[in-house]
């Protein structure tokens, strides 16, 4: 699992999408449990400290943005991941992969 996986997963109101008439058919989207939030929430904070442990700098960079779109600032959210998120799924999260360090190092 990816860790923006578990960040979306672990938020309330997140969704997936289950196909009870077949593939082909249009998704039902079903939301995650409390109890399947809470497990995910569980993986997602251990990741968050093995993030810690092999690059602080982009877990407090990533950190700062989650703070400050909390607060308001919501620059974050206007494109990329997060804005899909937003838009598609109402779930307002600051992307983690932006701030990893292959990621950071590519930019």
């Amino acid at each position: 699992m990816s860790l923006r996986f578990l960040v979306y997963a672990s938020e309330p109101g997140a969704f997936y999408n289950t196909y009870p008439n077949g593939s082909s058919a249009l998704p039902v989207p079903v939301e995650y449990t409390p109890g399947e939030r809470e497990e995910n929430a569980s993986k997602r904070d251990a990741a968050f400290e093995e993030w810690q442990e092999v690059d602080p700098e982009g877990y407090r960079l990533w950190h700062l943005a989650t703070v400050a779109m909390q607060g308001g600032d919501s620059s974050e959210l206007a494109e990329g991941w997060s804005e899909m998120m937003t838009r598609r799924h109402n779930v307002r999260i600051v992307d983690p992969c932006k701030y990893c360090k292959s990621c950071r190092s590519r930019r």
